[in-house]
């Protein structure tokens, strides 16, 4: 176990919580970057130092096959038995500044306890690396890359992309070192051992990464700098943060930005952060009333393109509802709303998931296929779903300037111009669900979002108890704690009545973030 350090006053929250020094964030994400940028607090240069690592390691080193060190659990989705209640009366609210302090009835109720990771008995296959770098290696290998991706293929970039170049840089190393730790904590029944170490491996990846930004000379910032800001960022995802992911994820576009583009960075990195940040940026538009970053230039050099891991068929589909996220911002032009939804609407109707050509990656079935299929028409009920939610919350804003109490009269007709309607939406949604035995293959990762706002919109208990089980599901299956916060954040609004989703994310100040 490495050393406890002081707390620095720029303290994360998990570093407070876990009682860790913590290098602090400095003025990298809220200034513009520059080479000479001191990026994090200076700190004491840490006793021990790793060697330079081989690079002329490649994946090829490692064993191919680790047998039976990860053994892995598979949940399925069962009815619920009659006793299990997936709503507690009684429980708390969430802790606004560290949601991990909650002990309400979410963590209560997922059956971590049937969840059974085995600990490995790392070998020394990289002799350079110590026994638990090794061991968080040897996990993202077998494991970890096939679960935090919402595609398994032969050439997932989370091994055939970053293990070689971790084996390169320590400073990718660290990071998904960091990564490992936190998701095999959550596999291993929230393991306070692998929450400790991921978060060590995070503090030396953010003193590493400081070290490395200020060095670049004339703000060229190196691959390895933007992969690892990638990889903090899903650290922050799988630890269920509602705070920490935007900074990373804000930080990643200006690093992007500042190389002037993913054109700039070379093929096989371009299309993994291209990815990452397509998805998690479109996702985090629609919780997130605050304007997120959306300005990197576009790839459309990189040609036809291949079924993203995170992407899959739902580009378009996450575009749109970034659309809609964009629409209280028209709420004072009545006409160009309307024109808006109408377009919208009109996109939504007429897609489908052969809409943009794809370059099949290697390794996909025709089940795969038909699972990322069935995951991008959840995407579009989920859209018009969230359609439907976000016009609701412009015009109570309206009504509430316009007249008090509301009248059917003061209801502008918007709800008209979609073709779809919200319930017909929530139902469609949820049937595809009932159709699907939603289990561990990785496509059913991506299921969050639709899951979490139909849960906002149902009404039924039969509805709401199929959205809590799938989502445990999910949450027990992959690893991922934002699940977890989906939950908690459910739990309060079907106990708390008529308030809007928004409201109550604005009320606990979460970012919460779906993908």
């Amino acid at each position: 176990m490495r050393e406890h350090r002081l707390i620095c006053p720029n303290s994360c929250q998990s570093c407070i919580r876990l009682g860790l020094s913590c290098e602090g964030y400095g003025s990298i994400w809220a200034k513009p970057l520059g080479p000479a940028a001191q990026v994090f607090k200076q700190t004491e240069a840490p006793k021990r130092h790793r060697s330079s690592l081989s690079p002329t390691l490649s994946v090829s080193s490692l064993p191919s096959s680790l047998g039976q060190a990860f053994s892995t659990h598979r949940c399925v989705l069962s009815p619920p038995s009659s006793e299990q209640s997936f709503v507690s009366q009684s429980s708390p609210l969430p802790d606004r500044d560290d949601p991990d302090k909650v002990d309400g009835y979410v963590r209560d109720l997922v059956p971590c306890d049937q969840l059974v990771v085995g600990s490995p008995s790392p070998s020394r296959i990289i002799s350079h690396l110590s026994d638990l770098d090794t061991h968080y290696l040897q996990y993202h290998m077998e494991r970890g890359s096939k679960l935090l991706a919402n595609l398994e293929i032969d050439e997932n970039p989370l091994r055939s992309l970053i293990i070689p170049r971790a084996l390169s840089s320590p400073l990718i190393m660290k990071a998904l070192c960091a990564v490992s730790a936190i998701h095999f904590s959550n596999r291993a029944h929230y393991s306070w051992c692998a929450e400790n170490e991921g978060a060590n491996y995070y503090i030396d990846t953010m003193r590493t990464l400081r070290s490395t930004l200020a060095k670049a000379p004339g703000g060229s910032f190196p691959d390895d700098a933007i992969l690892t800001v990638a990889l903090l960022c899903k650290y922050e995802i799988v630890r269920g943060s509602v705070q920490q992911w935007a900074v990373h994820l804000d930080a990643l576009e200006r690093l992007v930005i500042s190389r002037g583009g993913f054109d700039n960075l070379d093929q096989e990195t371009a299309e993994f952060i291209r990815g990452l940040f397509v998805y998690v940026n479109n996702v985090a538009r629609i919780t997130n009333r605050r304007k997120i970053g959306n300005s990197i230039p576009s790839v459309e050099s990189l040609g036809t393109r291949k079924l993203d891991i995170y992407i899959g068929y739902t580009e378009e589909i996450l575009k749109l509802c970034a659309r809609i996220a964009d629409l209280p911002l028209l709420s004072s032009d009545f006409v160009a709303l309307g024109l808006e939804i109408n377009t919208i609407d009109t996109l939504l109707r007429n897609w489908t998931t052969t809409e943009t050509k794809h370059t099949i990656p290697k390794g996909m079935t025709a089940a795969t296929i038909s699972r990322l299929h069935m995951v991008a028409d959840c995407f579009r009920d989920a859209a018009y779903i969230y359609l439907h939610s976000i016009l609701a919350r412009i015009t109570q804003d309206i009504i509430i300037i316009i007249i008090e109490p509301p009248s059917p009269s003061t209801r502008p007709p918007w709800n008209n111009l979609i073709s779809l309607p919200k319930a017909a939406a929530v139902q469609r949604l949820l049937q595809r669900i009932r159709t699907c035995s939603i289990d561990d293959n990785c496509e059913y990762s991506a299921l969050t979002f639709p899951l979490f706002i139909a849960g906002c919109e149902s009404e039924t208990q039969s509805d709401r108890s199929l959205i809590f089980q799938v989502l445990t599901t999910l949450e027990v299956n992959f690893g991922i704690r934002n699940v977890q916060r989906v939950k908690e954040l459910l739990g309060i609004l079907w106990r708390g009545g008529k308030s809007h989703w928004l409201d109550v994310l604005e009320e606990l100040q979460w970012d919460l973030i779906l993908a």
